[in-house]
């Protein structure tokens, strides 16, 4: 009987992600218009059917004083830091002299990594918010800004009462086309405001977390706020005078995926020898087929990953080998395949159903469409044909050999 030792070594090394957010501070009149938009992906093990991102933008603007009303809408209002003034204007029922705001249309805007993997996030401005002040009468006295119904917009978030400074908070919900959009108001009074807020509340779509390597992804777009007939992407209507009419949206998307990798104790050690046993050999003189041993493990995965292997006795052919360590006698070829249910091949799509390993190939990146969770997986090793009845030869004899199959979580 001949006895055959291979201690496998899987390993896999754990991507280990720093998170950098940078914020400018800028010395000067009036603060800079950046604003930043964050949002995260980590995958719950306990919830694998979560695969989009979550905000996690700190809030500002108009839903600080609405935060029911927005979550159960998801909504979600940033203050521009925008300030100045508008004149008002009271013979104007609608149009650039009254309550306005012209909206963008929606816009992409590319996110890199840090290594240059690049994506594309789709930025919908939704709604926008005003709240303006008399800037000659400030207190229970002062005029409101507008009132009645609005032209072109749905009037969801607002402050407005007669002898209220804080005239109004208006959101926008005509999002279904792409066009310029526009919200008037009828301006009742011809006195001067504050802008003392210019909020926007926004939709964005990103790309799925699952088909984004681990790490931080950044972009960002700008946006030009000001009167009718300077070409601002916001249009605040006529005589209005701003402090900054710039607004800078920067993105920082954070994906940090889930890999565990799980093997049952004694795993490091695979034995071959044929199916059944050796009884058909020893009894009989038959020749097994193969000499093999299947390694069972399970894995659990919400990205990429890629799957390379090392060998201590290496073949000229890319395959690894087994040595005789008793007498001198030829290496046996070792054929190693891995199966993943649930996986696919990342460049060819294929499913992950005993596939080669050797050392001369490239790391081969696998994925999946969902967080994969705990799913049974092998590898398999086995000595074939020819080879078999090689070893057979040198009976008594001890062969061994050292395969590493690495598990690299960040490919």
């Amino acid at each position: 009987m001949i006895r055959q030792f291979l201690p496998i070594v899987l390993s896999r090394r754990v991507l280990r992600v720093l998170c950098l957010l940078a914020f400018a501070a800028v010395v000067g009149r009036a603060p800079a218009a950046d604003i930043h938009i964050t949002a995260e992906f980590k995958p719950d093990i306990n919830d694998p059917n979560k695969r989009e991102f979550v905000n996690t933008t700190p809030w500002s603007g108009v839903c600080l004083n609405h935060m029911a009303l927005c979550i159960s809408n998801n909504w979600w209002s940033i203050d521009t830091k925008v300030r100045g003034t508008k004149q008002g204007n009271r013979g104007s029922l609608h149009g650039p002299g009254s309550f306005h705001i012209g909206m963008p249309p929606p816009r992409q805007v590319e996110v890199v990594s840090e290594d240059g993997h690049a994506f594309i996030v789709d930025l919908k401005m939704i709604g926008a918010a005003l709240r303006l002040r008399d800037v000659a009468q400030d207190g229970p006295n002062s005029h409101p800004a507008s009132k009645g119904a609005a032209q072109g917009c749905a009037i969801s978030l607002s402050n407005a009462r007669t002898n209220n400074y804080s005239v109004m908070r208006m959101f926008n919900r005509n999002d279904g086309g792409d066009g310029y959009q526009v919200c008037t108001l009828h301006w009742i009074d011809s006195n001067d405001y504050w802008v003392e807020e210019f909020d926007f509340t926004y939709a964005l779509t990103t790309p799925s977390p699952l088909q984004m390597r681990s790490g931080v992804y950044t972009g960002s777009t700008t946006y030009r706020v000001g009167g009718t007939g300077e070409g601002a992407d916001f249009d605040l209507g006529d005589d209005v005078v701003l402090d900054d009419n710039s607004v800078t949206v920067h993105f920082s998307l954070t994906v940090q995926h889930a890999f565990q990798l799980d093997l049952p104790p004694g795993s490091d050690r695979a034995v071959l020898a044929p199916k059944g046993g050796w009884t058909q050999w020893s009894d009989h003189g038959i020749v097994p087929k193969a000499l093999e041993r299947e390694v069972p493990f399970t894995l659990s995965s919400s990205g990429q990953f890629s799957v390379s292997m090392q060998c201590q006795y290496p073949l000229p052919d890319g395959r690894c080998a087994i040595r005789n360590l008793t007498e001198a006698a030829p290496d046996a070829p070792l054929d190693i395949t891995l199966t993943l249910p649930g996986f696919r091949d990342a460049l060819s799509g294929a499913d992950v159903v005993g596939k080669t390993l050797t050392t001369d190939m490239l790391p081969t990146v696998f994925t999946a469409d969902a967080f994969v969770i705990r799913r049974p997986s092998q590898l398999r090793f086995a000595v074939t044909g020819e080879a078999v009845e090689e070893m057979l030869e040198h009976p008594g004899s001890h062969y061994r050999g050292d395969v590493t199959v690495i598990f690299d979580a960040d490919p």
